[in-house]
């Protein structure tokens, strides 16, 4: 998929996040279509040259360039250190069989630096746009990624790479994305069906030739299910509650602010509060404003840590929203939810609105359609009743439920890094073949 494929006009207006909306596809609205198509393939167009143009000029001129070593065949990229679950395993799997590869974070605490293996070498290429567009000129022959939207913003695809794959480090649906966000890669390592039906209908929307999907899992859940019984549990007898909303305008915290945090402090809890660890950077105000207020509370931890395991394991209960973490704490540690309906509107879903052009308005985001198998839905219009939710939900049992649908939604549960080595070193030879 080297050469860059050029996006059916009609579909392209939904690049644009917020402003163009959705049109119900009746006959007046073709034509409205047709043109805003033509409209956005333009600036698509020229918001790619301009990029282009712009990344070259500040490599070349730029003092402080990134010097990539080289010298691997099989390169991971992680833009932060809480990715690096998702790629340790795969890393050892790799490591075991033999092959060499490289590993290149944008986080100088990444535990990934400190791995040690004969096949195997890391480097903190800084945490700055330059030294994300260094990977622009990197020389490999596959590069994996969590990251997605490669050849839309500043993260190119290198001439000098043979082949992109990006592994999908959560649960959810592919729909939550922003626009082209797997357009570009030769490969999607997908963690469930659901992730690969929608996948195929975004391409076939699109008019693009199907790329490589495979049945892959989540490596960070081999971990995670082999960690969550060795962590102490908690000392005292009160209930602990496990706050974990994701970030944006989606998210709780955003709607609600400190309020149900203050909820359930008045009502003698134990609350650990882990946001997403994009709300320090896209909700940043907030986070100081929620920091602040924390000082006072004993009975209140913010957990900063890459890993969510240990408040994961201490937790007696989570409250959230759409966040993937959910399916971290009902599919691994089999514990209730209570998840805010109401939150993810659907209608700013810029990948699902292009699929039901098509379709009628039959695709529906999965996380939706099965979160009641799993968590107490409940309407954010209820928050002041939070205490007499938790006590109802900790008294219902979601065991079997939960392990029905993990079976159904998840692949290679458990087995995920050893699947997922295998399969890229398939690609490996077949590219070097």
């Amino acid at each position: 998929m080297k050469t860059k494929l050029f996006i059916f006009p009609v579909i392209l207006l939904f690049y644009a996040n917020s402003a163009f909306a959705y049109l119900d596809p009746g006959s007046g609205s073709m034509l409205v279509y047709f043109l805003i198509g033509i409209f956005a393939t333009a600036i698509y167009s020229i918001k790619n040259q301009y990029l282009k143009i712009k990344i070259g000029l500040i490599r070349l001129f730029s003092k402080n360039k990134v010097k990539l070593n080289h010298k691997k065949n099989i390169v991971f990229y992680s833009e932060g250190g809480h990715y690096w679950s998702s790629f340790q395993g795969v890393i050892k799997e790799i490591c075991k069989m033999g092959y060499e590869c490289s590993y290149y974070t944008s986080d100088k605490n990444d535990e990934g630096l400190l791995y040690k293996n004969k096949f195997y070498d890391s480097q903190f290429i800084g945490d700055d746009r330059l030294s994300v567009m260094a990977l622009n000129y990197l020389n490999a022959k596959i590069v994996i990624m969590t990251t997605p939207q490669l050849d839309v913003m500043y993260l190119k695809r290198s001439d000098n790479v043979q082949y992109y794959i990006h592994l999908i480090h959560a649960p959810t649906d592919v729909f939550n994305y922003h626009p082209f966000a797997f357009d570009f890669f030769d490969c999607v390592m997908c963690s469930g069906p659901h992730q690969i039906k929608h996948l195929r209908q975004i391409e076939q929307a699109r008019n693009m030739p199907e790329k490589k999907l495979l049945k892959t899992g989540l490596v960070y859940y081999d971990e995670l299910s082999k960690e969550k019984n060795k962590i102490s549990k908690k000392t005292n007898q009160k209930t602990t509650i496990l706050i974990a909303p994701t970030w944006g305008d989606i998210g709780l915290l955003n709607k609600t602010g400190f309020l149900p945090i203050k909820i359930l402090l008045e009502n003698d809890y134990n609350v650990i509060l882990r946001s997403h660890p994009q709300s320090y950077i896209n909700d940043k105000t907030l986070m100081e404003e929620i920091e602040k207020k924390a000082k006072n509370h004993i009975n209140l931890k913010i957990d900063k840590t890459p890993s969510a395991k240990e408040s994961m394991s201490k937790a007696d209960i989570m409250i959230s929203d759409v966040s993937g973490i959910i399916f971290d704490f009902a599919f691994v540690y089999e514990k209730p939810v209570i998840a805010f309906a109401g939150i993810l509107e659907t209608c700013k879903l810029a990948e699902l609105n292009l699929v039901n052009s098509n379709n009628k308005n039959t695709a529906k985001i999965w996380e939706l359609e099965i979160m009641d198998k799993i968590a107490d839905i409940v309407d954010i219009k209820d928050i002041q009743n939070l205490p007499s939710l938790i006590k109802k939900s900790l008294k219902k049992d979601y065991k079997q439920s939960i392990k029905r649908l993990r079976g159904e939604s998840i692949f290679n549960y458990r087995k995920a890094g050893k699947v997922a080595a295998l399969q890229i070193i398939d690609i490996y030879k077949n590219i070097h073949a």
